[in-house]
């Protein structure tokens, strides 16, 4: 007797199946009970607490595939002889056929490019595998060839071929494909006649395959009694209806029956006993139907609730916060017996994971893991790039470094890193040796050894002709040889001793996986040769399919799964999450070697490989419907407005047939309707609900505070943020931390220093105090523009007089450049080291240009009295300046290196004046003086002449910036081959500021016409108005002025004022090239300052006073 029990969910089938077992294990007969793999542990618990552990052994409690093992134990397998290809050799066999096939012009003809591609492996596989299930052999394929449209039936003999060298190759290696199993168990039962005088019962299935309703037929012609439990409530049902998939299932076993001529009865079981509210109860009987609405007969839907969320974030917040509060409002809730199913369970893993910390909540996440993204992966993947590529990248190289594999500790592989991006390693550079200079260079060409020369020989040996067997030795011996094994044995005792266990466990568990891959490759390839680039592609598919989860590591933990294959153990409460359109139910997307169409036509001929589309959705409706009816007690549903991407989403139809369904009486309850303080249940929930809202002036609010000031770590950490909370970014640091961070006594400052601190003193403390910097990467920048042409004057000017100099001809000229420029290359460049082609061209360019700058610089000195007479003059050595500053109680100590000094005498004074090179164009006015910005010269200028300086004897004549900025000179070859010098003195003309007197003037410039300097004297004698001179009076409260500025600097820094508030002066913002703009909290320029106007004014006063004649005046 064939028996259906049919009812829906909650409705007590099982229970009812359960009593039909109970009462049949007394008659002595064996009984099976057949249920899907994923329930078998659930179902197995429950009929174990049912009928007792005596009548329980003597039950089989199997699934299809392990009945088929059974089956062969106990009456022989018909392949005794071979050994089961697991997945990783179906992986191998799969592309050894495709290869096979590739080689035979005629077997391929649809297929033959996109064979080649990655990923048609595995597309074919998934088809063979469906096709196995369905009892479809490579022989059916080709005689229905013939029989389909021309395109059709190339895909369809391609696909033949494939699967016949599939066969082909799994016999010859001696395995067996236990997808074949249930197919061959079938026939061995039906032989042996297995289920004679047993019963059998089914629960669980929605469906069958092929193979699977080809062992039903033999357990029906044979079996006493056969139960079967559907979820379905009217067999009889139609199309489109929400049973569809069931009720088609029902009527596949109906017709088995009728063609055994077994009679078959149905028994329904109407009432539901899951539901313990009759909302619940209403609204399982009434989702997915094609029913009336009739909100008006409804109850109240007191344990439904809706939540619109704004994101997945806040999503999880209010699941978590809602789960915290039921388990803590006593009435003896568990966590087991909260569920959170979602059909997009794994979108949601690390949003979970996040919040369930949050809220201290044990959770067990159902979620299949690829392995494809571990570190131990991630080493062996990036191995192979290395072995396959023509090129050896750093990006590869660096990827390998980082897994944390090899026993290299993360600070010499950062020295190595910088290394590399400083000197643009890349390919070929790595195989030799590392010479260029480097404070760690004998560690940092250890390391290169240590790493790249065992890969240089594996490269070698794996481009040789090797076998399987042989490949997979080479690449083990390079992970022993490196020591792989060793670090990674190391790290588990770490974590072990950590109390880590499970973390320690996954790892030897990967590296496990990683053997199994090897051997797998080895034991079924074993002499066949195999290239490096085919055994790539046959492990990384191989790693891509290899899944892993990780187990609960506490029994009473709160199950998140997914909707599709969560088998809940009768959970009172049940949160759907992800509730939205076109993932609830979720959009079938049908893709691989054939279309739905595809398939259609061939199910039309007798060949059907899958499932039917319409199949599908409805199995995806059934979904819905499942998920909905799963809770006892109570059910929320959860959906968010974006996803993590931020896409729109919105909510899915059930929610307004819900909404209907129930009419008026039922509501949504949405994100801004509920409070902050609703969130607060734990003290690091309700922090983290706290910051999003503190700015909100609301008793809500208010009332999290005051339970965060009960924890004094909380009360911290919110005072520190609420100083923080303006956005104001003035960063204050205590002053004896100042002090410890760097000495006051003298605290010693550079011109540099000024220069950055004025811009942005935020930027200053992160660069000069506490030394963040970006890595240096050599390369034709303004750096080492600025470099090369201090030292070439330095070598050029510096060892010749100025008549010496200036008589030098443009070939000497070139000559001398070139002798510099080749030692600077040599010294700090690293001279051919990792130099390529198109940075020779730029350097040999550089050096030709900078030819028209000593000729410029030529004729300046030619036009002038001024005789050169330091260069690169050290005033931090000797003769720094010295200043007071906290009311007297602190020194501060300035100097640094002058460019270039230039002496004259005119009449009984003598003068100095200070050059500076600069790869720019600097100017002084009152802007840059009242900002405290362009001042390096000016305090160079004044502390030469101090008393007690090296030139305490000289007036100050005034500073000069030279500017460098060869790459933006025209120079144009002139007919003689000379450089455009007219071009050249254009760009090069100095600006700065200068001493108001006229003899002066004409001592730094015959002529005085302005060429060479930033002024010029009128036909009449009288200096330009537009010239940039000063008094001597204003010199001399221009000295005043910048010592001023300075102790400034250092009073502010004794306070600690670290705050990030640029200057923006003359249209120019620091952040534009700040290295630290990402940690500043300003990017976004919300504060920034400009020179203070009091300060400005008063620059403005000192400058306006060009000569002395004009103050007599006044």
């Amino acid at each position: 007797m064939i028996e259906f029990i049919i009812g829906q969910a909650g409705s007590g089938k099982t229970t009812l199946m359960l009593e039909r077992i109970a009462e049949a294990s007394s008659e002595g007969k064996k009984q099976y009970i057949l249920v899907p793999e994923q329930y078998s542990y659930e179902f197995d618990k429950t009929l174990y607490y049912r009928i007792g552990a005596g009548k329980f052994n003597d039950i089989y409690s199997l699934s299809f595939t392990s009945l088929a093992r059974q089956l062969f134990q106990q009456y022989g397998d018909p392949n005794r002889n071979s050994e089961y290809a697991d997945e990783l050799t179906r992986m191998i066999l799969i592309y050894q056929a495709v290869a096979a096939v590739q080689k035979s012009p005629e077997s391929l003809s649809y297929f033959r490019k996109r064979s080649f591609n990655n990923g048609f492996a595995e597309d074919v596989l998934r088809v063979i595998n469906d096709m196995k299930r369905a009892g479809v052999r490579p022989s059916q394929l080709r005689e229905k060839a013939s029989m389909l449209d021309k395109q059709l039936m190339d895909k369809t003999t391609d696909v033949s071929a494939v699967y016949a060298e599939y066969d082909r190759l799994m016999s010859e290696y001696g395995f067996k494909d236990n997808l074949d199993n249930i197919s061959e168990a079938a026939e061995t039962a039906n032989l042996y006649g297995c289920f004679k005088g047993t019963n059998v019962y089914i629960d669980e299935f929605e469906s069958f395959t092929g193979d699977q309703l080809k062992m039903l037929n033999v357990i029906i012609a044979d079996a006493d009694n056969v139960v079967i439990a559907l979820r379905t409530e009217d067999v009889k049902s139609g199309k489109f209806t929400l049973f569809e998939t069931v009720n088609r299932t029902y009527n596949a076993i109906a017709a088995i029956c009728r063609e055994l001529h077994e009679d078959f009865t149905v028994t329904a079981c109407g009432r539901s006993y899951r539901f313990n509210h009759p909302d619940l109860e209403y609204l399982s009987s009434h989702i997915m139907r094609n029913f009336r609405y009739a909100p008006e007969s409804a109850p109240l839907p007191e344990h439904i609730t809706v939540f619109e969320a704004k994101d997945m974030y806040s999503e999880a917040e209010y699941v978590c916060a809602m789960v915290k509060r039921l388990i803590n409002g006593g009435n003896a809730l568990k966590y087991r017996d909260i569920a959170i199913i979602s059909n997009d369970i794994a979108e949601y893993a690390d949003v979970l994971k996040a919040t369930f910390g949050r809220y201290d909540i044990p959770y067990f996440l159902s979620v299949e893991k690829s392995v494809s993204h571990t570190p131990i992966m991630v080493f062996f993947t990036s191995l192979l790039d290395i072995l396959t590529a023509k090129k050896l990248r750093s990006e590869l190289v660096f990827r390998l470094l980082k897994c944390g594999i090899l026993e290299y500790s993360l600070t010499e592989v950062s020295h190595l890193e910088n290394y590399c991006y400083k000197w643009g390693i890349e390919d070929a550079m790595w195989f030799s040796e590392f010479t260029a200079h480097d404070a760690e260079l004998e560690k940092i060409e250890g390391l290169r050894s240590a790493v790249i020369e065992p890969i240089v020989s594996l490269r070698k040996n794996v481009g040789r002709k090797n076998t399987a067997s042989g490949l997979c030795r080479l690449l083990y011996e390079y992970l022993i040889n490196c020591n792989a094994e060793t670090a990674l044995a190391k790290l588990m005792s770490r974590l072990i001793k950590e109390n880590r266990d499970h973390e320690a466990a996954e790892l030897k568990r990967l590296w496990g996986c990683l053997m199994d891959i090897l051997d797998s490759i080895s034991d079924t390839l074993g002499d066949n040769v195999l290239t490096i680039s085919e055994a790539s592609r046959i492990i990384r598919s191989m790693i891509n399919s290899i899944t892993y989860s990780v187990p609960p590591q506490t029994l009473d933990t709160v199950i998140a799964a997914s909707a599709r294959t969560a088998r809940l153990n009768s959970p009172k409460i049940v949160f759907v999450m992800g509730a939205t359109d076109g993932s609830f139910p979720n959009q079938v997307n049908v893709r691989g070697v054939f279309s739905e169409a595809e398939k259609q036509k061939l199910a039309d001929n007798g060949i059907e490989i899958s499932r039917p589309l319409t199949d599908l959705i409805a199995s995806e409706r059934l979904v819905v419907y499942k998920a909905l009816s799963s809770a006892s007690e109570r059910l929320y549903i959860t959906y968010p407005l974006s996803d993590l991407s931020g896409q729109a989403k919105y909510a899915a139809p059930a929610i307004d047939s819900i909404s209907k369904m129930f009419g008026e009486s039922f509501h949504i309850t949405k994100e801004e309707d509920v409070p902050p303080h609703y969130y607060a249940v734990t003290y690091h929930s309700a922090y983290y609900h706290y910051m999003q809202n503190k700015s909100e002036n609301t008793e809500s609010v208010a009332s999290i505070r005051e339970v965060l000031n009960d924890s004094p770590e909380y009360q911290r950490r919110i005072s520190y943020v609420l100083r923080r909370s303006d956005h104001r970014q003035d960063f204050r640091i205590d002053s004896d931390v100042m002090k410890k961070l760097k000495s006051f006594y003298p605290l010693e400052l550079s011109s540099t220093a000024l220069e950055n601190f004025s811009q942005c003193h935020f930027m200053y403390f992160c660069s000069q105090w506490l030394g963040l910097s970006e890595c240096e990467r050599i390369d034709m920048d303004r750096r080492v523009v600025g470099e090369l042409t201090h030292d070439c004057f330095r070598g050029i000017l510096g060892k010749r007089t100025k008549s010496e100099f200036v008589g030098l001809t443009v070939k000497e000229l070139r000559a001398e450049i070139e002798h510099y420029a080749e030692r600077y290359r040599r010294e700090r460049l690293g001279g051919d080291f990792s130099k390529t082609a198109r940075f020779e061209l730029v350097f040999r360019k550089l050096t030709e240009r900078l030819a028209g700058v000593f000729i410029h610089t030529q004729q300046s000195l030619m036009a002038s009295d001024f005789v050169p007479r330091d260069y690169e003059l050290n005033l931090r050595r000797k003769h720094p300046v010295v200043l007071e500053f906290g009311d007297g109680d602190y020194k501060l100590s300035f100097g640094g290196v002058v460019d270039r000094l230039d002496t004259c005498t005119v009449g009984d004074e003598k003068y100095v004046r200070i050059v500076d090179y600069k790869p720019g164009k600097k100017y002084i006015n009152a802007e840059t003086l009242g900002g405290g910005t362009n001042l390096q010269m000016l305090l160079y200028l004044f502390s030469v002449t101090e008393k007690g300086g090296p030139y305490e004897d000289y007036e100050p004549a005034g500073v000069l910036y030279a500017p460098v900025q060869i790459n933006d000179i025209s120079l144009e070859k002139s007919r003689n081959n000379e450089p455009n010098i007219s071009a050249v003195n254009a760009a090069l003309k100095t600006n700065g500021l200068v001493l108001g007197d006229a003899d002066v003037l004409e001592a730094m410039e015959n002529g005085a016409a302005g060429k060479y300097i930033p002024a010029r004297l009128t036909k009449d004698g009288t200096i330009d108005s537009r010239s940039a001179c000063i008094s001597r009076d204003s010199m001399k409260r221009l000295r005043n002025f910048v010592h001023k500025k300075l102790t400034g600097m250092a009073e502010s820094l004794l306070e600690g004022n670290c705050e990030a508030v640029p200057l923006v002066s003359g249209g120019k913002i620091p952040c534009s090239y700040c290295r630290y703009i990402n940690i500043c909290d300003n990017s976004l320029l919300t504060r920034y300052r400009t020179a203070d106007e009091e300060s400005i004014a008063e620059a403005e006063e000192i400058l306006s006073h060009k000569t002395d004649a004009e103050k007599e005046e006044e």
